[in-house]
């Protein structure tokens, strides 16, 4: 929990009554919620004496954790730094200049433990622990634990197509599994997600109880009508354990053989846990897009350590007689390319990459998402000021903010044979394919050098996505 104020003397009351209150939810009795509020009073008056009296605009942060039989506190201090700070022992031949020595006296009297924590250029901070005679915990506990399926749930419950009706239901279900962090804004919309069925872009099945609760979704959103991408699968934390999602993946699976045989499906998953991977069983993986967005919270999974949510691309069709045009690879990538379509039904011809440099200038767009710190480069044309713009355009997104960079280049022209040591030259590596909305082929390429980022936090499911994300590791390593 978090309270956030300006730095000003005026709010004290507020953090002594934030951490009062938030004492007796967690068992305190009277005397332990007077040294609570106590705390909050000396904490945040200690640290007021640091802040400078203008030009100041940071708000101060009051995180309380719940940890074993504690609390821990954690009082932002973006003042002067403590390490320069001078903080005299209080004496009472000069209470006035040592009043704040008294004060961090009486601070670590009231605790069981008192720290200040070097944030560098985020400041510093004062972390607190105290102890509870009888601490009831709130919060723990809450995780995997709640994929047991409880008793009195139950597994009366059909698959059918989604009708107007179920759509308060699917929002519903999309909170109860994303909360508000869902990366599909119309999922929270009745008019939008309306819209969306009636246009045709949705093709959309859920799980329902015998009262009509619905439990679990799964729907293909048609970007033409040669790809759709398999998405939206979810189902209610409460029923994760039942035979849920296993029934209505078996009837989607049905029901687009019949109705949409032609069309070739994505199917992409977070890589933060790997239960939300089993789906992807049966799919050919193709890709991994790295560092896409912050992550989303999804509800009863623990997720990895990376602070960007990357996602695992896979594809699948049901029809053995696509007309599909060749694909041109970098002979480096070939190999692995060529491996993407054994077992499928799809007869593709893989060739190596063996063009010229046009003679003329790269044809490109720039599609770039601010609020992601995420953009992407399109290049229909690789011509002879290739890597100048590569290296321009990167450059002025990272000055932009944009911190994940991806290259597209299209497959079915047969672009230069050194194309693959351009795109390394400017950073890019190769992150794998994907089918595109025009019924061909992307090659994508990722640069992440203005962040950190660990391949070794990456959880996947399948023993070819691991192998995927190895090779593209290598690939990563040499830009670095």
């Amino acid at each position: 929990m978090n309270l956030s104020i300006p730095y000003n003397l005026e709010f004290v009351n507020v953090v002594a009554t934030f951490l009062e209150e938030m004492g007796a939810c967690y068992g305190a009795d009277a005397a332990e919620k007077q040294r609570l509020r106590l705390i909050g009073e000396e904490a945040f008056s200690f640290i007021l004496v640091g802040i400078p009296d203008q030009d100041f605009s940071e708000m101060f942060q009051l995180r309380c954790m719940e940890i074993d039989d504690r609390l821990s506190l954690s009082f932002s201090n973006h003042g002067r730094p403590m390490n320069v700070r001078e903080v005299k022992d209080f004496s009472v031949d000069d209470m006035e200049g040592t009043a704040d020595g008294l004060s961090l006296r009486l601070l670590q009297g009231l605790c069981d433990q008192l720290l200040f924590q070097n944030l560098g250029r985020d400041g510093w901070e004062l972390d607190i622990q105290f102890k509870l005679k009888n601490f009831k915990p709130i919060l723990s506990g809450t995780d995997e634990a709640g994929e047991v399926l409880k008793p009195g749930i139950s597994n009366d419950f059909t698959v059918r197509h989604s009708e107007t009706d179920d759509i308060p239901g699917i929002i519903n279900l999309v909170y109860n599994t994303y909360r508000y962090t869902y990366a599909k804004s119309f999922a929270y919309s009745k008019e939008l997600f309306q819209e969306a069925m009636d246009t045709g872009k949705i093709f959309s099945m859920v799980v329902a109880t015998a009262d009509q609760k619905i439990i679990g979704h799964q729907a293909i959103l048609f970007e033409s009508p040669q790809l759709g991408e398999v998405g939206m699968a979810m189902v209610d934390p409460a029923y994760r354990k039942s035979r849920a999602y296993l029934l209505l993946k078996r009837d989607m699976k049905e029901e687009v053989m019949q109705k949409y045989p032609n069309v070739i499906l994505y199917i992409k998953a977070v890589t933060s846990h790997k239960s939300s991977q089993a789906f992807m069983a049966g799919a050919s993986i193709s890709m991994l897009e790295l560092s896409v967005y912050n992550h989303a919270s999804f509800v009863g999974m623990k997720a990895g350590r990376n602070p960007r949510e990357s996602l695992i691309y896979g594809f699948v069709t049901f029809s053995p007689h696509l007309p599909l045009k060749p694909i041109y690879i970098p002979e480096e990538h070939l190999e692995m390319v060529s491996s993407f379509f054994t077992g499928t039904t799809i007869s593709l011809q893989v060739e190596k990459n063996n063009g010229t440099v046009a003679d003329r200038e790269s044809v490109f767009e720039v599609k770039e998402n601010p609020e992601n710190q995420h953009a992407k480069l399109y290049f229909s044309t690789i011509g002879n000021d290739f890597s100048a713009v590569l290296k321009k355009q990167t450059r002025l997104l990272q000055q932009d903010g944009i911190i994940t960079i991806h290259a597209i280049v299209p497959t079915h022209e047969n672009q230069p044979e050194d194309s693959d040591r351009l795109l390394a030259s400017n950073g890019y590596f190769f992150s794998g394919i994907k089918p595109n909305a025009n019924g061909e082929w992307d090659l994508i390429y990722t640069n992440l050098l203005h962040q950190k980022f660990n391949f070794d936090d990456i959880q996947l499911f399948s023993p070819r996505a691991v192998e995927l994300c190895n090779y593209i590791k290598e690939q990563y390593e040499r830009t670095v």
